[in-house]
């Protein structure tokens, strides 16, 4: 019991490290877009990448190369999603070898030697968990494209980033309801094994901490829209005045 502890305050201790490191990493990026674009004029035109500082040239192209990146990611995530489509109907390769789809919390999700109802239930399952951050790779993809446009403050801009911090922080509630669905459908792969053998709410911990880096994050991103927009409003206003 003793061990068990000790890991499971090494996982803990593992995953506020990670949030840490995300905030920093939050605040660094915020600090960066704001030197660029403190010289940028607040009018209409102020976000296009004519008035914008010279030294946000090479910003905008890592933002290009970020941007692709993410698509890539975004590719990646989507095919995930669709093979839980596929592997409904075909859960075994032609060799009798069942297939499954492997997720970064530690447990993943077998399609071999289920009733259909299982494969439906896993399939939901699946989805829970990734659509909501393939939508996350998708504003953010968008975003650096913006970014790599020029387009810092721009309605666009501000859109992708809310909906980025929405859709993260929404993936933290789907990711451990998809859990749950797994292990309702008979699923016992890594920290599932334990969640079956504890009840709700007691289970609940166990999954929280494998998702809670999408709370942190998603919840100050989405804060840092709607400052980004109040923001914007409040230097048209000023822009107006002088």
């Amino acid at each position: 019991m003793q061990a068990i502890a000790s890991l499971g305050f090494l996982r803990s201790e593992k995953c506020c490290i990670t949030i840490f490191n995300y905030s920093i990493a939050i605040i660094i990026y915020c600090s960066i877009i704001w030197h660029f674009s403190r010289g940028l004029s607040m009018s209409q035109s102020a976000t296009r990448s004519s008035t914008l500082s010279p030294g946000f040239t090479r910003a905008r192209k890592l933002s290009r190369f970020t941007g692709i990146l993410f698509a890539l990611a975004f590719l990646v995530m989507l095919s995930v999603a669709l093979s839980a489509l596929v592997f409904v109907f075909l859960p075994t390769t032609p060799s009798g070898v069942g297939h499954g789809i492997g997720f970064w919390q530690g447990f993943g999700a077998g399609f071999g030697g289920l009733h259909l109802w299982q494969r439906i239930g896993s399939m939901i399952a699946v989805q829970l968990i990734t659509v909501p951050v393939v939508l996350v790779l998708y504003n953010t993809g968008r975003l650096f494209f913006c970014f790599g446009r020029g387009e810092v403050f721009t309605d666009q801009a501000i859109m992708r980033i809310r909906r980025a911090g929405w859709w993260m922080t929404a993936s933290f509630f789907t990711g451990v309801a998809g859990a749950y669905l797994l292990v309702a459908c008979g699923q016992r792969s890594g920290i599932l094994v334990a969640v079956a053998h504890v009840n709700f709410p007691y289970s609940f911990p166990m999954l929280a901490l494998r998702f809670a880096d999408a709370i942190f994050i998603g919840v100050p991103v989405v804060i840092a829209a709607y400052v980004m927009e109040e923001a914007r409003h409040i230097a048209a206003e000023n822009a107006e005045i002088v």
